[in-house]
C-alpha cells in the first residue's frame, strides 16, 4: 500500500500540483477551515409532561344520525328502474346493499339489478357506497358475468352501455365467476 508521503515523494503527482496541495493544507490548518469558534449549542426546552387524562379528553356524546325512512319502492326495483334518487334514499336510510331480493328466484342484489337493466349511474352509486362487486346471484353469476353475456340482438348502443358498465365493474375489482 502506498502512503501519502510515498505518493507525493515518489513523483506520482507532478510538482506544481504537489505545491498547490501543500499550500492548501497549510492554509486550512492555519485558518481552521473557515470557522474560528465552535457554534453555540441550541437551547432546547424540556417538554412539559402532563397526565394522559388531562391530554386525552373524551369526545362529547353525540346523538346517532337519524336515519330517514326508506322510499316506498324497493331498492331492487329502484335499481332496475335506474331511479338514482330512490337508491340514494335507500342508502341514506341504511338499507343493506348486498342483500338479495328474496322475491326473485335469482336472488339478485341491487347491483345485479342495475347492471342487468343497463343503469351505469346506479351501479356506480352502489359500488361507491360499498356494494359487493363480486357477489353472486343464485345461478352463480356475478355482475360482470351478467354484463358480459352475449346478446346477438343487442344494438350498438346497448353494447356500448354494457362495455361502460363492465369498465366500472373491473375498475372496482370485479371478476367473472363464469370464466374462472
Amino acid at each position: 500500500m502506498i502512503s501519502v508521503g510515498m505518493f507525493l515523494a515518489g513523483g506520482y503527482v507532478c510538482r506544481p500540483v504537489m505545491k498547490k496541495l501543500l499550500s492548501l493544507i497549510v492554509a486550512f490548518a492555519a485558518v481552521g477551515c473557515g470557522r474560528e469558534t465552535a457554534p453555540e449549542p441550541l437551547a432546547v426546552e424540556s417538554p412539559i409532561v402532563k397526565p394522559v387524562a388531562e391530554v386525552v379528553q373524551p369526545d362529547p356524546p353525540t346523538e346517532p344520525p337519524k336515519l330517514i325512512a326508506p322510499p316506498a319502492i324497493s331498492i331492487w326495483d329502484a335499481a332496475r328502474a335506474g331511479d338514482v334518487g330512490a337508491v340514494r334514499e335507500h342508502i341514506a336510510s341504511g338499507t343493506q346493499l348486498n342483500e338479495p331480493d328474496e322475491t326473485n328466484p335469482l336472488k339478485q342484489t341491487p347491483l345485479h339489478c342495475a347492471v342487468e337493466s343497463g343503469h351505469k349511474a346506479v351501479a356506480e352509486l352502489l359500488l361507491a357506497d360499498g356494494a359487493e362487486v363480486n357477489a353472486k346471484r343464485a345461478d352463480g353469476l356475478t355482475a360482470l358475468d351478467i354484463v358480459l353475456k352475449a346478446d346477438p340482438e343487442a344494438s350498438d348502443e346497448v353494447r356500448a352501455v354494457r362495455k361502460a358498465i363492465a369498465s366500472v365493474l373491473v375498475r372496482n375489482g370485479a371478476t367473472a365467476a363464469k370464466h374462472k
